[in-house]
């Protein structure tokens, strides 16, 4: 006989929950750009290097060893050797942070109505103000668990490393756009790119004391968000199409990707290319209101709703439309009185032209 659950029978246990990432959608800035930029010489042009080539060895050449995400261990090794400490890292990221507006008010309102976590690529100390800035309980959060005054480099070492940061800024920046799972023919200065950073992390900083720096902390990438969800499925026994994931960066792909296969509500939110493709919905927007406003939707009326919802997403049509919370409604009508946000299903048939749109206006936002 299976045992009563009495909160189960007065629909007290949830069947929804909520998974986001943090840049595009909590804050505009790239905290580990931020970082690099201001603690490396010419470090923001590393960090952008750096990025690129971590994304053609996992998109582009597909190497089996290759995963976007490796990119906040690449810069590990640079920000250490110009003197990174925690402390400067916490502080930092504390005074560059730039909140998306209302994101405080949106979490407080979606962590009172149904279970929130949040998986980001970004180091604990981004995360830790995070927590600090939105209210939300650090328990919540998986990301990047680097802590970089555990390991000692020594003079020499540091020499070298920064050598080595001083020959990745020397190279060209490609600017081929790439789409995914499309064949792409690499251009000399990619090649270039590829040759160059190959030598400085498979050999160079491999065969360094710095290199088991590289290994100790776990840096979260596309493959460990998706593997955040799946354990979060056991611990919380909400299944995927009862999981909003929102997103909006490369590496949130195949958490996207996950949900959308699912029939949940997978949300680019100011995504890009890549984001877009694995999305169900694609939300374009200077605050993250709307964001609430669908996903209360969804928890509410499941996804069905949530696309009868946007494909009526004209201000008349949604004063008039039931809601679920019709003060959350009419603060996100309110808050965009001109023109409200750019929210769109995305389907084979638009796919490539949303993909573009959204791609736009993530570069208008701030880096």
């Amino acid at each position: 006989m299976e045992e009563y659950d009495p909160a189960g029978e007065l629909g007290l246990v949830h069947d929804k929950q909520m998974v986001c990432s943090c840049k595009g959608f909590l804050q505009y800035n790239n905290s580990s750009r931020d970082l690099c930029k201001r603690f490396v010489d010419n470090g923001d042009k590393l960090y952008d290097i750096v990025s690129r080539y971590d994304d053609i060895v996992a998109y582009v050449l597909n190497r089996s060893d290759g995963r976007s995400g490796n990119t906040a261990r690449f810069i590990a090794p640079f920000l250490k050797a110009f003197g990174m400490t925690d402390f400067a890292a916490l502080e930092h990221c504390g005074k560059s942070m730039d909140l998306v507006p209302e994101a405080k008010k949106v979490m407080r309102h979606m962590m009172d109505t149904l279970p929130v976590f949040i998986t980001t690529s970004s180091y604990e100390h981004n995360v830790l103000n995070i927590c600090n800035n939105l209210d939300v309980p650090r328990a919540l959060i998986d990301c990047t668990d680097l802590t970089f005054d555990d390991y000692d480099m020594p003079r020499q070492e540091a020499k070298a490393v920064r050598e080595m940061a001083a020959a990745i800024t020397r190279l060209k920046m490609p600017r081929q756009e790439y789409k995914l799972n499309v064949p792409t023919k690499l251009q000399q200065d990619e090649i270039d790119m590829v040759v160059t950073l190959d030598e400085i992390f498979n050999d160079r900083l491999k065969n360094m004391p710095v290199s088991g720096m590289m290994r100790q902390f776990r840096a979260v990438g596309a493959n460990e968000k998706a593997y955040f969800l799946i354990d979060l499925r056991k611990r919380t026994q909400i299944d995927f199409d009862g999981t909003a994931f929102i997103g909006g960066d490369i590496t949130d792909i195949h958490a996207l990707d996950t949900i959308k296969e699912r029939s949940g509500l997978a949300m680019s939110f100011n995504g890009c290319d890549f984001a877009v493709r694995k999305s169900n919905i694609a939300v374009m927007s200077r605050d993250c209101t709307v964001a609430a406003v669908i996903a209360q939707e969804f928890y509410n009326e499941g996804i069905e709703a949530v696309f009868d919802l946007v494909e009526n997403w004209k201000r008349e049509k949604l004063k008039r439309m039931p809601s679920p919370d019709p003060y959350l409604m009419s603060t996100m009508l309110a808050s965009h009185p001109k023109k409200l946000p750019d929210v769109r299903i995305v389907t084979r048939d638009n796919v490539d032209e949303v993909a573009k749109a959204s791609n736009a206006f993530r570069k208008t936002l701030v880096a």
